[in-house]
């Protein structure tokens, strides 16, 4: 099996418009009011991406919507100099070489003292950005081509 990677395709307008897109959509999620909520029952906000998909906000009781496995049989990665945690499902990771590549969803959170997942920050989010842009490849089998994420 021949395999070829080439450059990503996303621009760097291309992540900073979709950063600005999540950043009003986490800004008017977080300012908007919540009828009749205690801060207690307020569910964290997340961030979903996979290969072909940007990265959005979600919340936490949505995460099995985008990764199945969330909080089951997921595996964590743990993000170099990004206070965040990746969860996938490591049945969607490929091997090829001496490298790994994801081909699923992933799902973004951060954890706190106690070990129970927070929201994540708009910096967060643009770190999450910034890596999903310097980790996504074009990977080609034969005449087939698809998006990876390349894990370190």
């Amino acid at each position: 099996m021949a395999t070829k990677k080439t450059a990503p395709t996303i621009t760097t307008r291309q992540i900073y418009e979709k950063v600005c897109s999540v950043e009003k959509m986490l800004k008017d999620c977080l300012e908007a009011p919540s009828p009749a909520m205690s801060p207690s029952e307020k569910q964290p906000y997340l961030a979903a991406a996979a290969p072909d998909l940007p990265l959005s906000v979600i919340h936490l009781e949505n995460a099995t919507d985008f990764l199945p496995c969330f909080d089951e049989a997921d595996l964590f990665y743990g993000m170099k100099d990004i206070p965040v945690i990746m969860s996938y499902c490591p049945e969607q990771v490929m091997r090829i070489g001496e490298e790994y590549y994801l081909t699923g969803p992933m799902i973004f959170f951060r954890l706190n003292e106690e070990g129970s997942i927070v929201s994540l920050t708009v910096e967060d989010l643009y770190q999450l950005a910034e890596f999903l842009e310097e980790h996504t490849v074009i990977l080609m089998s034969g005449p087939d081509s698809f998006v990876g994420i390349r894990l370190d």
